[in-house]
């Protein structure tokens, strides 16, 4: 657990230096040895914040400070953290801090500081937990892709709502649904759909042979599933000893009908 505090202190360092560009998530990820989506869930779960809420506050707080502190313009402050218009930048501005660019450069204002992220570091354990390892075999997942917008509060959040918006539920059997969590570059694409056979068509993009460190969740609330990838990654397989898979995507096992509260479904991390 510690050591994941002091990366995600480096990657916190790392934010603060490039807060006026773009923010490469693969490599922040890639820092923790984690997929994209599993950092982003473990960093909104050790921080308390989204990774992209995070990241705009933190430019709102220091566009308002650049306006009070130097005698630049709106445009400037606007291009130096990466808004693409004017208007853009003002809008996300007034709905931060309550009032307008322009009025900190003509009086006194109480503007919002969001602070960089500061960590203490406590010795405790988390109690008992309960896993099971699965040796699968090669399987795709038919059904819908799309990627992930990392505007995005969760992760594939925007994909999950297309799926049931588009119809796309429909077009699956009522087996269980499987979800493949998987990173292309700066992005992730997430598959939702059926477990099948794979075919030429889906060779690409189907689930190799792999052994898997399985945890069943009775609740899909955001908060306590980042807090589990946060247990399962920075504290269940180091204290196994076991090794997080790099080339095969995070799956979650769901049933068909979701209806039901407290419904089971699985988290599924790839293991060596």
């Amino acid at each position: 657990m510690f050591n994941g505090i002091k990366k995600i202190e480096h990657i916190i360092d790392y934010i603060e230096t490039n807060i006026t560009s773009d923010i490469n998530y693969e490599r922040c990820a890639s820092e923790m040895a984690l997929s994209v989506y599993e950092f982003r869930r473990i960093f909104a779960f050790i921080v308390g914040c989204p990774l992209s809420e995070y990241i705009r506050k933190r430019r709102l707080s220091l566009a308002a400070c650049d306006l009070i502190n130097n005698k630049v313009s709106i445009q400037e402050i606007s291009d130096k953290y990466g808004y693409s218009t004017l208007a853009s930048f003002s809008k996300a501005f007034s709905e931060y801090h309550g009032f307008p660019p322009s009025v900190c450069q003509k009086r006194i204002c109480k503007i919002k500081l969001f602070p960089k992220a500061k960590f203490e570091f406590q010795l405790q354990s988390s109690g008992e937990h309960h896993f099971y390892i699965l040796n699968d075999t090669f399987f795709a997942i038919h059904g819908y892709c799309a990627y992930s917008d990392l505007t995005d509060t969760c992760c594939c959040e925007k994909v999950w709502h297309d799926f049931y918006a588009l119809g796309k539920d429909k077009e699956l059997s009522k087996d269980k649904i499987f979800v493949s969590y998987k990173n292309e570059k700066t992005m992730v694409k997430c598959c939702i759909g059926n477990r099948r056979e794979p075919t030429s068509d889906s060779l690409k993009d189907a689930i190799p042979q792999c052994k898997w460190f399985c945890v069943k969740m009775n609740t899909t609330d955001d908060n306590v599933v980042n807090q589990k990838y946060n247990t399962i990654l920075c504290e269940l397989l180091p204290s196994a000893k076991l090794n997080r898979r790099l080339d095969v995507p995070t799956i979650e096992v769901f049933p068909f009908d979701m209806s039901k509260k407290n419904f089971e479904w699985e988290i599924r991390i790839p293991i060596e």
